[in-house]
């Protein structure tokens, strides 16, 4: 799995929680593409004008073939949400290092957590 990671500067925070949020439009846009696994968005405490967004993927292939097919829609969407930001910043495309498996921890069942 892999996360597509973006940290923006929002004009409009209501918006762009409209546009970029877990069920927004963006994540509608998304939910067409095989692979995609879903959209989460972070809005930083001290800072409530930045946000983070955590776009995630099955595989950077997935990503990627979806992100080809639909180009032209992809473009016109950026442009149509630009003005939601004052600035976006990609930090990268990050793959999962955690094991599946939850850890046992001393004295602690791992089915009830006790």
């Amino acid at each position: 799995m892999i996360a597509l990671v973006f940290s923006y500067e929002v004009r409009d925070a209501e918006a762009f929680e409209s546009a970029y949020g877990a069920d927004g439009e963006w994540a509608q846009f998304f939910a067409q593409g095989d692979g995609y696994v879903g959209t989460e968005i972070l809005r930083d405490v001290e800072h409530p004008t930045r946000y983070l967004v955590v776009d995630r993927w099955q595989s950077a292939e997935a990503y990627n073939v979806f992100s080809a097919a639909h180009r032209d829609e992809y473009i016109r969407r950026v442009d149509d949400t630009r003005y939601l930001y004052e600035q976006e910043l990609r930090f990268g495309t990050f793959e999962n290092v955690w094991r599946a498996e939850p850890r046992s921890r001393p004295g602690v069942t791992p089915e009830t957590g006790d």
